[in-house]
């Protein structure tokens, strides 16, 4: 890419050009981050929550950079030799020369972006399992892990990448030979413009609710911008929305484009019957042919029919047969740390689920959920995270104060904040009549639960799941909640099984 092109895309994104001396630069490639810098390469800098990058300009020419993209003026300007394109909106350019560099690769493959508060894990697993039996050759970016052809990453460090990578895993995916793209899409891609180069094919919205107030200035904020998905549709592409929780009024996108599902009579793709038990449960799913099918799945909760129905959804649109897309969503087993029983457990005559439930409406689902399953107390450990929405965290405890029998506070990922100023916002919104218990140490807090249970009992160890790190003010340790389970009932229960 040369260096006319940046300036002849970036358009009214631009406010001033400095050091153009009329070479027109050949660029090597583009990097936001200055540690993958190589000779010829753009570099774009980036004002972000916590760093700034524009002060590692002078680095960035020391590694080569032929030409740099600034949002505010660099120190010492008169020293760097190379093109200063200054723009209104850094993380924009980059989102868009990116993509433009690897020549636009979404553009030949099937895209599917899902958002949401809860689900987006649920739903991009399941849609990629299904497409997979179908041997559709599918990629997935997310959460958890990201698969493309015979690449796995686990435990990426953004549900949505950054623009220079998911530019890259979009052509990765067409390299090798994949035919779908499904990835999950967070408010923070949404607002900081890291989808902007791309568009779907299908976009996924499938609940809103109170989340991430630290970064967007209210809920009215967060809700506008988890709509923006939909101005990321191709020219024909089509969005899919649950009616139970989403006004259809605020999904700009023409109605013969708009798909539905949830519950109410008005849905295209309507359930009814859902029937749950703990091995699975069952619905009936009504579809816009006038079809009915019964589905089953491994899946629990009145909030994984939705997820369900929106994956059907989807692979319907896609023109799926429906009787295939039921078949194969029987086979799938669930995403790692949700609802997730620990079956070593089962031997000491309780039950132990981990679940990544971290929002006052995710928690409340899990115990709806884990009620109507269980036949004796429900005993819950949880936390809230550092660094993030202050506010959700008494909503958080008045949700588990009201449904479990006994809750034990502790920390989560701390991150920057005090833990025990963590604690003590969770204990404000504490019923006070009902027992509850302060141990800061996670994994104390999973021991007492456990030594708490009687035989009936389920433990739930809520919002961490699949995660296998703890992130503490200056380090991370290894930490997953289910192998710490594991490892106290091995240590400490192995002889006292329950008869």
């Amino acid at each position: 890419m040369k260096l006319s092109q940046v300036i002849e895309l970036l358009g009214n994104n631009i406010s001033e050009i400095s050091r153009l001396d009329g070479t027109d630069i050949e660029l090597t490639s583009i990097e936001s981050d200055s540690r993958l810098l190589k000779p010829g390469n753009l570099f774009i800098c980036i004002c972000g929550h916590s760093f700034d990058s524009h002060v590692l300009a002078r680095d960035a020419i020391d590694a080569g950079a032929s030409a740099i993209i600034a949002e505010k003026p660099l120190q010492n300007e008169e020293n760097i030799p190379v093109p200063i394109v200054y723009v209104k909106d850094s993380r924009l350019a980059e989102s868009l020369l990116t993509m433009e560099f690897y020549k636009n690769p979404y553009r030949d493959l099937t895209t599917i972006g899902v958002t949401g508060t809860n689900g987006k894990t649920t739903i991009t697993t399941l849609i990629y399992h299904v497409l997979n039996i179908f041997e559709s050759s599918p990629a997935l970016v997310g959460t958890v892990r990201n698969i493309i052809g015979d690449k796995v990453i686990a435990n990426p460090e953004n549900t949505t990448p950054g623009p220079s990578t998911l530019a890259r895993y979009l052509k990765l995916a067409l390299d090798k030979k994949c035919r779908y793209f499904v990835m999950e899409v967070s408010s923070h891609a949404l607002s900081m413009h890291r989808i902007d180069g791309m568009r779907f094919d299908v976009a996924v919205l499938n609940n809103v609710t109170r989340d991430h107030l630290d970064f967007h200035e209210s809920f009215e904020e967060y809700y506008k911008t988890k709509l923006r998905i939909f101005q990321r549709l191709k020219a024909t592409g089509m969005a899919v929305v649950n009616a139970d929780q989403i006004d259809l009024g605020d999904i700009r996108v023409p109605r013969n484009r708009v798909f539905t599902y949830g519950f109410g009579d008005e849905s295209d793709y309507r359930m009814e019957d859902l029937e749950i038990s703990r091995t699975g449960m069952e619905f009936l799913i009504h579809t816009p042919n006038e079809t009915v099918s019964r589905v089953y799945t491994r899946l629990l909760g009145e909030h994984n029919a939705y997820n369900v129905a929106a994956a059907i959804a989807v692979l319907s649109t896609l023109n799926y047969d429906m009787e295939h897309i039921v078949e194969a969503i029987s086979t799938f087993s669930g995403v790692p740390g949700r609802y997730e029983f620990v079956e070593e457990s089962t031997k000491y005559g309780f039950d132990v689920v981990v679940d990544f439930a971290h929002t006052p409406d995710a928690l409340e689902k899990l115990l709806k959920t884990a009620l109507k399953l269980a036949t004796g107390r429900i005993i819950l450990v949880f936390g809230a995270g550092g660094s993030a929405d202050r506010g959700k965290r008494p909503l958080m405890a008045s949700v588990a104060s009201k449904f479990a029998s006994v809750v034990i506070l502790t920390s989560d990922d701390p991150k920057q904040d005090d833990p025990r100023e963590i604690l003590e916002d969770l204990e404000l919104g504490m019923n006070k009549f009902k027992p509850y218990l302060v141990i800061a140490d996670r994994y104390e807090a999973i021991s007492v639960a456990l030594t708490l249970a009687n035989r009936e009992d389920t433990v739930i160890i809520a919002g961490r799941g699949h995660e296998d790190f703890q992130i503490l003010a200056d380090r991370k340790i290894n930490f997953n909640d289910k192998q710490v389970v594991k490892e106290i009932l091995e240590t400490k229960f192995r002889r006292h099984v329950k008869k």
